[in-house]
């Protein structure tokens, strides 16, 4: 799928809608106008001309019923998007329960904070539809401070993480392009536009004697005027919203670089629709249907959401079956540490050390510490534990010059002789899975704290190990995929691939040198061919895992366990 010029072309074709729409308004003044000018004429055919304002009183009447109605409708929709939320019968996501239900809405907010982090965009409030068990989600807001990602029940339940990343990826799609705001207004219009047709059957109906008023022409004149109005008004909306959604589909797939994220989950959507599973509980679903990412078909020209075997083919070049959604396991935790804590991970300490039984109870004693130093390491949120913990992950154990820097850079700091004693307890593994989890919190740290922990952190990058975690820190801090450089400068050369091998294994011939291979390296290497060549390193076994650990992270090369990759063993095929 080209997805930029799919893009350029929604965008454009939206422009053309929306002048449509315009359009659509005058020709309801004129027809307006010349209905009424013919319902007086046939009410009065004796007079001479028309009264005094005829057009301009009919021309405001018209105007203010749209307009009004439209100001009416936004007015009820002040609040932005928790109005809408709680219209469609939602709720803030509880990200501290224990339920099953509270560990999916906390990792459905995590997504979220994770796109907005990649997406350069501010978090919006992760809402829930815990009544719905139909996939669908759905993004309101009149802007950045008052936006809403909300998915249903059934979305937590019957999604994997991937296909709710490609779903909140579809939904921020909406909110950067400015579909939330637009829809919100066509709504409103739409609104308006029925609120003429109301005024002429108001008009148009017997008194309570059953008597037909005088006003009954004119009210059949702005009948027929409203309803072919209120008909194309929801015409454009279905149209607008049609582009709209390919072209968040597309951006989806730019966001998350997975066609199976979106794609899996409009596949699960397709399968309740054919067995008509896809009903909302709402009774205001239908009114707000432009906003949710799947609604039920309603015909090529009704429908405010193109068929899903299109939206699918348009994805995948080809047809593709649903899938039943079935419901998944509840994970037992999103956080990275904390399911690292509840694993339970052993000392990667030498096999001999572990069957003496001279040795046990002091391992034994050595992996309680640990556990409770990643349990309390598991609460660092404040922006003083996390400086003063990722400059120390930077130093190696035995480097008295750089615990002397570190000590400098952290004078002053009341938490940093804590988080140096925390720290000193944990084994490899726990390095490396703190180093991870408190990088991606550091994520969140506004921009110049960030911009200032990098600098800090460059002074510590002497050797190829500690200058391999500043690359990874600093890609994990921003939080974005890695861009690969234009077609026409990609191609690896041997020896590029020969240096960051050595770069990536420790060796300390001329470190500057290989670092600038690894970044020459990184911005040719395409994004298709970085998990390959991260598994070439892995199984020629000559880098060292922690080192994979920092790669993988640096090379965008999902991982799922950290703890056996650097204690040895194999790791899982998740990256496959």
């Amino acid at each position: 799928m080209r997805f930029r010029r799919h893009q350029e072309a929604a965008h454009a074709s939206t422009r053309w809608l929306l002048a449509w729409f315009a359009l659509l308004l005058l020709a309801m003044v004129l027809a307006a106008n010349l209905a009424l000018a013919l319902a007086y004429r046939l009410m009065m055919p004796l007079a001479h001309g028309y009264p005094a304002l005829f057009f301009e009183t009919n021309t405001a009447i018209v105007l203010l019923f749209v307009l009004g109605g439209c100001w009416l409708e936004n007015l009820r929709l002040r609040e932005g998007g928790p109005q809408v939320a709680r219209l469609a019968g939602g709720r803030p996501a509880n990200v501290s329960g224990s339920m099953a239900l509270d560990r999916l809405e906390r990792r459905f907010a995590n997504i979220v904070q994770e796109l907005a982090l990649a997406s350069g965009r501010p978090t919006p409030a992760a809402w829930v539809l815990a009544r719905d068990d139909a996939i669908n989600a759905f993004a309101a807001g009149w802007g950045p401070d008052d936006a809403v990602i909300a998915v249903t029940r059934g979305a937590l339940e019957r999604l994997t993480r991937e296909e709710l990343q490609g779903v909140v990826a579809h939904e921020f799609s909406h909110l950067a392009h400015g579909d939330t705001r637009l829809n919100m207004r066509l709504i409103g219009l739409v609104w308006g536009l029925q609120l003429i047709f109301d005024l002429g059957r108001t008009m148009a109906q017997r008194d309570e004697r059953g008597h037909v008023p005088a006003s009954a022409l004119f009210g059949i004149a702005l009948i027929g005027v409203g309803s072919i109005g209120w008909a194309a008004g929801r015409l454009l909306q279905a149209a607008v919203s049609r582009e709209r959604e390919f072209l968040a589909d597309a951006s989806a797939v730019k966001y998350t670089r997975v066609v199976a994220g979106i794609g899996g989950a409009l596949r699960k959507i397709a399968h309740q629709q054919e067995h008509r599973e896809d009903a909302l509980v709402s009774a205001s679903a239908r009114g707000l249907s432009p906003l949710f990412i799947a609604t039920r078909h309603r015909g090529p020209r009704w429908a405010t959401h193109p068929p899903i075997a299109e939206r699918l083919f348009r994805l995948y070049g080809r047809d593709v079956e649903p899938v039943k959604p079935e419901p998944l396991p509840v994970p037992e935790s999103d956080e990275p540490l904390i399911a690292f804590v509840a694993a339970g991970p052993a000392l990667a300490q030498p096999e001999a050390q572990r069957h003496d039984v001279t040795q046990q109870a002091a391992l034994r004693s050595q992996a309680l510490r640990q556990r409770e130093a990643l349990e309390r390491i598991a609460r660092w949120h404040g922006p003083g534990e996390l400086q003063a913990a990722l400059l120390a992950l930077m130093v190696d154990g035995d480097d008295d010059a750089g615990w002397a820097r570190w000590s400098r850079a952290t004078a002053g700091s009341s938490v940093a002789a804590p988080v140096r004693e925390e720290l000193q307890a944990l084994d490899a593994p726990g390095r490396v899975q703190t180093f991870e989890t408190l990088a991606r919190r550091g994520s969140t740290l506004p921009a110049p704290q960030r911009r200032t922990l990098l600098r800090s952190a460059r002074a510590f990058a002497a050797t190829p190990a500690t200058q391999l975690r500043w690359l990874a820190l600093r890609q994990l801090l921003r939080a974005r995929a890695f861009v690969a450089a234009p077609a026409s400068a990609r191609g690896l050369q041997p020896a590029d691939i020969g240096a960051v091998a050595g770069f990536l294994a420790g060796r300390r011939a001329n470190p500057l040198q290989t670092l600038n291979a690894a970044r020459r390296m990184l911005r040719r290497l395409p994004a298709m061919q970085r998990p390959l060549l991260w598994r070439q390193w892995r199984d020629s076994g000559a880098v060292p895992g922690e080192s994979l650990a920092y790669a993988a992270w640096l090379l965008d090369v999902p991982l799922d366990s950290v703890a056996q990759l650097v204690a040895g063993g194999q790791q899982p095929q998740r990256d496959a």
